[in-house]
């Protein structure tokens, strides 16, 4: 960045740990020593409240807006990150706590980074050093002010990037800043250029790994760590359930995973589960004497295939920080999906008490993650023969801005209105002759909540449990009880993605 005058507070290491160290388990509002929350009493949101008490109630430093790190410790200039944090919302997940969202770095800056070199770039001055202070956003919903005060701080850390990890930074950044030299050299008038600046959002989506830039311009747009890899961020700091593993040879751009996925479909494709399993000394497993556990088995594959040892593609360190989703796809002798695909179980109470489309976890599941479709097709009819699945191939796919702002928009539109205007019910099922449809397993009435279905929506919710029987309905919602509920994505739209997307 060259000589700079600073104006950040001075300290040493020393200072910063005992200014730290004695806040942590304190609330917020313990820790105001500023009167911050006096000084904004009767306001609904103060954006970055909880970095403001840190900054000025704790470190004693002065808030401003440049474009340089908050304070310097050591000689070292060292960018002051507070991140709020939430238990994990899947109960396998391998981490003590996730990122609420999005960390925000620095603008985008675009009359700026055109000429920067990234070495010396804002972006990465903002970086390069850097103090994460977490506390627990501990609440389900989405709070107002008041409801920062008595968040309680989990701890803090000083962090430098891992050298693949500044790589891939590195990367992400060269595709923005690439981007906009050639809307500048493309389009010479400011009015051309500022018509063109809105793509900047959606079409590197497909290409970005561990940032992206929100809000969309004409908004001023900002580089932001993504919610997946700031949580494997905190994760450091905190005792994991279980670790991560890392690929022998590390993923620095999504162009690495398509050339890995090209070379292995031209090796393995159209031989069979039962020629693969051997082939890599993979253990084709069996359900209850009916057939090969295909879901488990086609993930196992794949990772042997990248060369690793979990038992899961998303416990690997370079799939976790992307947000690389592993999706099995089973395709009918026909080539059509056997089957929805099964997405994640949501929370309810924070589903409806989001304030906007823009900040649900819903929309953020679905813009921020990539999956990587393993797709395989059953050759018999009856679509049961183990022995006839073929592998058909790796389909990286991205969901598309336009069928989040609509379907993805749609079903979280009509989950709230179902539940917040008291319209949610559960139907019993029937049959066209009036005659019930009873669940062979539980011997039971079928029905099910007045939910989106996949027969109008591309993305809908559905039940998950053994049966339907009353031991298995443990979700309750405005008093009616039903099984735990998923989001799905359609077979329509999930062939659509695997037909006819190219990133």
């Amino acid at each position: 960045m060259g000589e700079q005058k600073s104006s950040a507070r001075i300290f040493t290491r020393q200072e910063i740990d005992s200014l730290l160290s004695a806040s942590v388990g304190q609330t917020l509002e313990q820790v105001d020593k500023a009167g911050l929350f006096v000084l904004h009493e009767g306001k609904s949101k103060v954006t970055g409240i909880a970095g403001d008490i840190i900054e000025i109630s704790v470190l004693g430093c002065e808030r401003d807006s440049k474009q340089e790190p908050d304070i310097v410790v050591d000689g070292v200039q060292v960018e002051l990150k507070t991140t709020g944090l939430i238990k994990p919302k899947k109960k396998d997940s391998p981490y003590l706590f996730e990122c609420k969202e999005p960390v925000s770095i620095t603008a985008v800056s675009i009359p700026v980074i055109v000429k920067e070199e990234f070495e010396t770039s804002n972006f990465w001055h903002k970086l390069a050093h850097m103090l994460w202070v977490y506390y627990w956003y501990n609440s389900p919903t989405t709070v107002k002010l008041d409801g920062y005060k008595n968040f309680p701080i989990l701890g803090f850390q000083f962090y430098e990037f891992e050298e693949e990890d500044r790589l891939r930074l590195k990367q992400d950044w060269l595709v923005v800043r690439d981007f906009l030299i050639v809307i500048h050299r493309d389009y010479p008038s400011q009015t051309e250029r500022e018509a063109q600046y809105p793509r900047l959002s959606h079409e590197l989506r497909s290409q970005l790994m561990l940032i992206d830039t929100a809000p969309k311009y004409p908004n001023p747009p900002r580089f932001r760590l993504k919610r997946s890899f700031a949580t494997i961020i905190a994760n450091s700091y905190f005792s994991r359930k279980k670790e991560l593993e890392k690929l022998a040879t590390p993923i620095t751009k999504y162009a690495d995973i398509d050339a890995k996925c090209e070379e292995l479909n031209k090796t393995y494709v159209g031989k069979s589960f039962a020629e693969i399993a051997e082939s890599l000394g993979v253990s084709l497993k069996t359900r209850n004497k009916k057939g090969y556990e295909t879901k488990n088995f086609a993930e196992l594959v794949v990772l042997k295939m990248f060369g690793g040892k979990a038992n899961s593609l998303n416990d690997i360190d370079d799939f976790a920080k992307i947000g690389l989703i592993a999706k099995s796809l089973p395709l009918n002798y026909k080539g059509f999906p056997k089957e929805s695909m099964k997405m994640f179980m949501p929370d309810f109470e924070e589903w409806v008490n989001e304030e906007s489309f823009e900040d649900s976890f819903l929309r953020d599941y679905f813009a921020e993650n990539q999956f990587l479709f393993i797709v395989y097709q059953y050759k018999d009819k009856e679509n049961k023969n183990p022995a006839t699945i073929e592998f058909v191939g790796f389909k990286r796919v991205m969901i598309t801005d336009e069928f989040i702002d609509t379907e993805v928009q749609r079903c979280w539109t009509e989950v709230r209105s179902l539940i917040k205007e008291n319209r949610l019910t559960v139907e019993k099922k029937f049959r066209k002759d009036g005659m019930p449809i009873i669940n062979p397993k539980s011997g039971v009435q079928k029905e099910s909540p007045n939910f989106p279905k996949e027969a109008e929506c591309d993305v809908f919710l559905r039940g998950s449990a053994t049966n339907s029987s009353d031991k298995y309905k443990t979700l309750e919602i405005n008093g009616l009880r039903m099984l735990p509920q998923e989001v799905w994505l359609s077979k329509r739209a999930t062939l659509d993605f695997y037909l006819n997307q190219k990133l």
